[in-house]
């Protein structure tokens, strides 16, 4: 998508503190959890046979661009001016917004009213996960949900297929 970058380095420029903000994430305790959660899928993948090529791409476009983009920077940004709690709904807002170009690019995959269903679930997972990084005041809980979300989708039988697509934004 070519708006991620465009927003990384719009966000970062506007973002005086960026470099104590990034130095507060690498420094923070929750680091212990995302390894850990990258290991095991690394290791489930590796087990599998699956190839953990899989792993680390879907680590660095779907969960680390779009945590790094949409919760830090935005949430962070707009906290300054408005409060944590309604940057994190703008955020979703744009988020859901953005997102929403899926149903322009194809429309034969969400016809009629699931078009609805898919901005909305979009925006409520946001709102989720923007939540998790509300409480948290890191994104490595959101990067290790995100990720693990995407990364099970391979191994779900097709009846609960439904479970991750629904719980992944986009």
């Amino acid at each position: 998508m070519g708006l991620t970058p465009v927003l990384f380095v719009v966000m970062s420029y506007f973002l005086a503190d960026v470099k104590i903000s990034l130095k507060q994430v690498f420094l923070s305790k929750d680091i212990v959890i995302f390894i850990s959660v990258l290991s095991a899928w690394l290791y489930i993948y590796a087990i599998t046979r699956s190839g953990t090529d899989y792993v680390f791409q879907t680590l660095y476009y779907p969960a680390f661009l779009e945590e790094f983009n949409f919760r830090f920077l935005i949430v962070r940004f707009l906290s300054k001016y408005i409060g944590v709690g309604r940057s994190v709904i703008i955020q979703a807002v744009v988020y859901a917004t953005v997102y929403s170009s899926f149903l322009v690019y194809s429309p034969a995959g969400y016809p009629g009213l699931y078009s609805f269903f898919f901005v909305a679930d979009n925006f409520a997972m946001s709102c989720i996960y923007g939540g998790i990084y509300y409480l948290r005041k890191n994104i490595y809980i959101d990067l290790s949900l995100h990720l693990s979300l995407y990364v099970m989708d391979v191994f779900l039988p097709a009846s609960l297929g439904w479970l991750a697509y629904v719980s992944t934004p986009v």
